[in-house]
């Protein structure tokens, strides 16, 4: 990712970009890298989540180093709540409920298996430390997404996206 984005803003200075990073550091099982295990008093899945702030950071580094991070849409989210196995641990050991205050866990029907964090941070046109109460729903990016840039979905596609941008900004 950090390559993808140094090699980006050397060849096309100026242009957009979008980039997807999919961390399974939330997922089961928890296999931290050796130079993060043991670095948290949370266990295994506590020095996995402290790897992937780690990630995030280097990423966000990244834009900043390279003059892009104010006007880049940074979106941090999940596709579902924690997992059942990490909750009872982190719970029963750690005093931690990574879904609370909902009820539920990934693949149950309670409001803890699909409320998620969807935080956002774009410094040139939403102003920090802001939140919204708008409904949101990973299938929504797409079409804010195409909004951003200028693109028309077909008809036929993202028929359940909404534009997220006006409570964006």
């Amino acid at each position: 990712s950090r390559a993808f984005l140094e090699q980006h803003v050397r060849q096309s200075p100026g242009k957009p970009f979008f980039l997807y990073h999919a961390a399974q550091a939330v997922h089961l099982p928890s296999f931290a890298a050796p130079q993060f295990k043991g670095k948290t008093q949370a266990g295994p899945h506590g020095d996995f989540i402290h790897q992937l702030d780690w990630v995030v950071g280097e990423l966000m580094a990244a834009l900043e180093k390279l003059g892009v991070a104010d006007n880049t849409l940074v979106i941090f989210t999940s596709d579902n709540g924690p997992e059942t196995t990490s909750v009872v641990h982190m719970r029963a050991d750690h005093g931690h409920d990574g879904a609370r205050p909902w009820r539920g866990v990934k693949r149950d029907s309670w409001e803890g298996g699909h409320r998620v964090p969807f935080l956002v941070r774009w410094p040139a046109r939403v102003k920090p430390g802001t939140t919204t109460a708008q409904l949101t729903s990973l299938t929504d990016v797409m079409a804010t997404i195409a909004a951003l840039t200028g693109a028309a979905l077909p008809d036929n596609a993202a028929e359940d996206s909404f534009n997220l941008l006006p409570a964006l900004l």
